[in-house]
């Protein structure tokens, strides 16, 4: 009786299990049939529906962006420099051109405002100024931006015209070469938007707008075809399969939009309010229930094969499912203490899944934390042991890192000043994200590596299993990425040969990063692998030491700045390094610290200037140091001629005397004769308070006014010279170029022309 309860129980599980199988079989395919009724005609009003929201984002991108357009132009069309430049003439307008190709440098230079180019074209002038500074209107229009449908006399007919801002159709430009030999280079697609003023007819400016870009920008559908109409029914600009014999868009008020089926195409149509284009998508009704076509045929063959799998394994599983999950029953109710009774219904497949589902999540939570402590008490075990931190008998283990032949890579970052004037992230941050870019591609290549950070702007990776061809491979690949982002930073990759087993793990990090130091100064990414060897000293002389104390005393910032810019050409020439650069820096930081503080200035101006700088370590450039030099020098001069001068009534009345009259004839007896005292003793205490002598500091006055006249008037230079007290004009050459290393001639060429300006 026993046995055939036992054979009753199980034949009516096993019916159970199949008819379960079988009526959900059933229920599926009635579901599948009922949607598929229910939803085909919802599916076709959701695609219509997508395109018709597609078409209202274009154009209402497209007319936020060219209202933007106009106000940018407009800010810039007055503007305080563009207002200057047209009211000036002659060689005042070279440094306003320089300031008006900035001004337009920043507009384009915003990738959210799609400007390929801005020009400023004007009547009387036969210079226009665009982002590549100043050049020729009909060698610009004929050669630089070159099309059929604009060209020169088109530009020229903008200033008859009445209108305030128009966008013209979009067309190809091209750059024509400047021979006879090559062919015409594409720019690319540009709509032309010109912005006047009814007030003037001398002037417009003219904004090239990229095509392509703001369609990649403001369309957003999967279907290609878009084309755009002005108030006239005129194509401005096409994408896509346009068919042919397509109705001519209506105008709409302002914000309407429709929808048109006309020979199987859709047609979704926009006005915008603010330009008054008409704007249409084009979705053929093929391409529209494409998907939906596809999708049908997806489900019909999931179906089909969901019948026979289920078919085929609800008589399987039916057959063999009672004794396993029996079985598993049982050895869960053990695990657990709890005595489960079987009964008629079928609770075990609940009782299955909730322990299972119980188990598999704690399972993945403590692998995932397993993974994550371990990978994180690797890295710690490396930096204790760069670091040389003791950490306990339980971190003995890490010696092991040492069993094998290994090398180091260290990244040093440096941030250049765009990164700081544009990223809004934190260095920090980014210097994370970085080290997970290096760690991947090295990985890749090394999969026993470790990657970690040691520094702010420091990266290390340990190789374990040193191979030079995948190590140029890698090094090859990074460098690469880094070229992507070179405007912003760049690095300095050292790297260590391979240490042997026996090495010291600590003494090879800090030899790799010695490596660092051996880099040439400059602002690319650059490969150290061994020390450079170079034993000159970067440091001044004795000779040269004596004369840079000397003029600091007597805060002469200009023999400073000569005699540090000497030294530094003769660096560059020897190719000195990065640590040689930052010695010779600090030495001469210490050397203005020493004197001002012998002055009993505290250091004031020499550490303001230093802190308006970037430190010594973040210098990387000849231009840098120059700068840096400057401000130090310059502020620390200024602080030392003023403690010497100030509270003499004597140096100040010479001073003002000299600023009031340096035009006219001024002699040593002349102004001694007005303080009652003797030429001599004049020069004498002169000197002795300033550390000048009088007569050049006269000369400086006059070549320093001078250098004002050749710039800021049209004055030739004997009215100059004569302007600023010199009869003689071989004596003014003279005396300029000895101040300023330039004939006066050459000075005014150098800082006039128009290629300075560019």
């Amino acid at each position: 009786m026993k046995f055939f309860s036992f054979r009753s129980r199980r034949s009516s599980l096993l019916f159970r299990l199949l008819l379960g199988f079988l009526t959900v079989i059933v229920l599926l395919a009635s579901l599948y049939f009922f949607s598929y009724t229910m939803y085909q005609n919802h599916i076709r009003s959701e695609i219509i529906r997508y395109n018709e929201q597609n078409i209202r984002f274009a154009s209402e991108r497209y007319e936020e962006h060219f209202q933007l357009i106009q106000k940018q132009m407009y800010a810039l069309y007055f503007s305080e420099n563009v207002t200057r430049l047209r009211n000036s003439s002659g060689n005042s307008r070279f440094e306003l051109y320089d300031l008006v190709k900035q001004e337009i440098t920043k507009v384009v230079g915003n990738p959210l405002m799609h400007i390929d180019n801005v020009f400023l074209v004007f009547k009387d002038n036969r210079l226009m100024v665009s982002k590549a500074g100043t050049a020729e209107r009909s060698v610009y229009f004929e050669k630089i931006y070159t099309s059929k449908e604009y060209p020169g006399s088109f530009w020229q007919k903008q200033f008859s015209q009445a209108y305030t801002s128009r966008l013209y159709a979009a067309s190809t430009f091209y750059e024509n070469p400047f021979f006879e030999t090559g062919e015409a280079i594409s720019k690319g697609e540009f709509y032309p938007y010109v912005i006047k003023h009814w007030q003037y007819d001398d002037f417009y400016i003219v904004a090239m707008l990229d095509a392509d870009r703001l369609y990649n920008a403001f369309h957003r559908s999967v279907n290609p075809n878009f084309i755009i109409y002005d108030q006239q029914g005129t194509a401005v600009y096409a994408k896509g399969d346009i068919p042919a014999g397509m109705p001519r868009p209506e105008r709409k008020p302002d914000g309407d939009e429709a929808s048109v089926l006309v020979d199987h195409t859709y047609y979704f149509t926009k006005s915008g309010g603010h330009s008054g284009f008409t704007y249409m998508n084009i979705v053929p009704v093929s391409r529209m229930f494409e998907q939906i076509s596809q999708l049908n045929l997806i489900l019909l063959s999931l179906l089909a094969a969901a019948l026979l799998v289920s078919v085929f394994f609800s008589i399987m599983f039916s057959v063999r499912f009672n004794r396993p999950v029996r079985q598993i029953v049982n050895s869960i109710q053990q695990a657990d203490g709890k005595d489960v009774s079987i009964p008629t219904g079928i609770p075990e497949f609940e009782l299955i899944g909730r322990k299972l589902d119980d188990m598999q999540k704690t399972n993945a939570r403590i692998e995932q934390d397993l993974v994550l402590k371990t990978t994180k008490l690797e890295s710690y075990g490396y930096i204790n042991k760069l670091k040389k931190i003791y950490d306990g008998p339980h971190g003995a283990g890490m010696d092991a890192l040492s069993a094998h032949s290994f090398r180091f890579l260290v990244f040093e970052i440096s941030y250049k000043p765009l990164f700081w004037e544009n990223m809004q992230d934190d260095p920090d941050r980014l210097t994370y994200f970085i080290r997970e870019c290096i760690n991947q591609g090295i990985s890749s290549e090394f999969p026993r590596s470790l990657t970690l950070q040691m520094e702010n702007r420091q990266i290390v990776s340990v190789l374990s299993e040193p191979d030079d061809a995948k190590l140029e491979m890698c090094l090859e690949s990074l460098q690469g990425m880094f070229g992507n982002d070179a405007d912003y930073y760049f690095f300095t990759i050292a790297v260590s040969p391979v240490y042997p087993q026996s090495s010291d793990f600590t003494g090879a990090y800090e030899q790799t990063v010695r490596l660092l130091q051996e880099r040439m100064l400059t602002e690319e990414t650059q490969v150290v692998r061994e020390a450079s060897g170079r034993q000159t000293s970067s440091l001044f002389t004795q000779a040269q030491e004596r004369q840079f104390d000397e003029n600091l005393q007597v805060g002469n910032a200009q023999e400073l700045l000569h005699l540090l810019d000497r030294h530094l050409s003769l660096m560059e020439r020897k190719e000195a390094s990065v640590r040689q650069y930052r010695e010779f820096a600090a030495d001469i930081v210490q050397k203005v610290r020493k004197t001002m503080y012998a002055f009993g200035l505290k250091e004031r101006a020499a550490e303001q200037a230093i802190a308006e700088t970037n430190p010594i370590d973040g210098l990387y450039s000849g231009r840098q140091y120059r700068m840096f030099f400057s401000r130090l020098i310059v502020a620390s001069c200024e602080e030392i001629r003023s403690i010497r001068k100030s509270g003499d009534p004597i140096i100040e009345f010479v001073t003002e005397y000299v600023q009031t009259n340096f035009a006219q004839d001024i002699t040593l007896d002349i102004v001694a004769e007005q303080l009652h005292i003797t030429g001599g003793y004049l020069s004498t205490y002169f000197k002795e308070k300033t550390g000048e002598y009088f007569v050049d500091y006269i000369n400086g006055v006059r070549i320093g006014e001078a250098k004002r006249a050749l710039l800021e008037t049209d004055l030739k230079i004997q009215d100059v010279a004569l302007r600023s007290g010199y009869q003689n004009i071989n004596s003014f050459n003279r005396m300029f170029k000895k101040f300023s290393g330039l004939s006066p001639r050459e000075y005014r060429k150098l800082h006039l022309s128009p290629d300075t300006q560019v």
